[in-house]
């Protein structure tokens, strides 16, 4: 039973350290107040919503500093050949006084040799409206 409630409190692993590192990055970008659109990982078709997030919606719930832990909460990937593979992560920004949970989509096309992100959710505890930008990728039962 105490091993149970200690794998509990940890952090999942991640199966593809490049995609965690893809959606890490992109959550310190949107934290720090970066310009999105410049991201080389974010689908072209999301920077037009990227640019036009409010920085005072993102900042009433992702605060500007770094969180004190990062923990990996779920992921999926799915690959199919011909269609490429398709990722969801799942990380919770924990800080003090509030925790945000973030879901990261995925998608590595054909012969791409690195991730793309084509969805982002991101929602602090309390926080009535999450943070979206796009769609997440199916996962194999949504097919």
């Amino acid at each position: 039973m105490l091993a149970a409630l200690a794998l509990a409190a940890c952090s999942l692993p991640v199966a593809d350290k490049q995609s965690d590192a893809v959606a890490r990055a992109f959550y310190d970008e949107l934290r720090a107040g970066a310009d999105l659109t410049r991201d080389p990982h974010l689908d072209p078709a999301l920077k037009p919503a990227a640019a036009a997030l409010s920085p005072a919606d993102v900042r009433a719930q992702i605060p500007s500093g770094p969180p004190t832990k990062v923990n990996v909460t779920g992921w999926n990937y799915n690959t199919s050949s011909g269609e490429g593979s398709n990722a969801r992560l799942s990380h919770d920004y924990v800080y003090a006084g509030r925790t945000v949970h973030v879901m990261t989509g995925l998608r590595k096309y054909p012969g791409q040799a690195d991730w793309t992100i084509v969805g982002f959710r991101a929602i602090a505890d309390g926080a009535a409206q999450p943070i979206l930008l796009g769609t997440m990728p199916p996962t194999p039962n949504e097919d």
